[in-house]
């Protein structure tokens, strides 16, 4: 998955949806998101120099649009200024800790997530 953010910009809030893998049991696997904690980081693409590790992230559900449509989960990262300051490429993972099982889900699953920076052609006030 591609994301794209301008320098010195905190807006558009990273969001992914939690797919379910068919390794846990569906039903299980949704209880167990009340009770957990959601974590992002970064790492550089061209050095592997980390440049978020581990801040708090947050999930929320999505207002079904059916009576008979399941529940969608989306995991989310709010930006802050000093996480987009340099421009680049890199790559990102959500790790979500279960704590009544102690297993954790790394986030995505099926393809890696690259957050582009790319520069902005306003100048920023900070």
């Amino acid at each position: 998955m591609e994301f794209f953010i301008r320098q010195h910009s905190v807006e558009p809030i990273l969001k992914m949806q939690l797919v379910q893998d068919g390794r846990n049991d569906f039903k299980q696997f949704y209880d167990d998101l009340s009770n957990s904690s959601i974590y992002f980081s970064m790492k550089d693409v061209a050095t592997g120099t980390p440049k978020v590790i581990n801040r708090p992230a947050g999930i929320v559900a999505k207002t079904p649009t059916s009576v008979n449509s399941p529940i969608e989960y989306y995991v989310y990262y709010k930006w802050k200024k000093k996480d987009v300051r340099n421009t680049g490429r890199f790559e990102g993972q959500f790790v979500v800790y279960f704590h009544q099982s102690t297993k954790e889900l790394i986030v995505p699953i099926r393809e890696n997530l690259y957050i582009n920076i790319t520069d902005s052609f306003v100048k920023s006030p900070c």
